[in-house]
């Protein structure tokens, strides 16, 4: 697995300036661990994207994509419902409810 790239602070407020609901855990993350690939096999973006950058045509604004797992579902959160979550490969939002914890989900300690 590659190093990861840690974030600085001065990076994570830039992101707080963004996108200000995204939550402390996944800032955390970034600053803890960083980005780049996960030991569970997921690809951790250097920041959110919009969703219609992966999936052409999906109009969502209330989601940001966080990374994905290399076979087409991306790992996202969503602001409106303050949850973490997945798109399917054809661009399918399923949440993955208030007790997932994102850390142990990267690491390969969870689902």
């Amino acid at each position: 697995m590659a190093d990861n790239t840690r974030l600085t602070n001065s990076e994570i407020d830039s992101l707080v300036r963004m996108h200000a609901e995204l939550p402390a855990a996944y800032l955390n993350y970034m600053r803890d661990v960083g980005w780049g690939q996960t030991p569970s096999g997921h690809m951790i973006y250097s920041g959110p994207i919009s969703p219609n950058n992966i999936y052409p045509g999906l109009i969502e604004d209330r989601r940001v994509l966080l990374g994905d797992d290399f076979q087409g579902f991306c790992l996202a959160y969503d602001f409106a419902s303050k949850s973490f979550g997945e798109y399917s490969d054809s661009g399918e939002w399923s949440s993955f409810g208030t007790d997932f914890d994102l850390a142990k989900h990267l690491h390969g300690d969870a689902t």
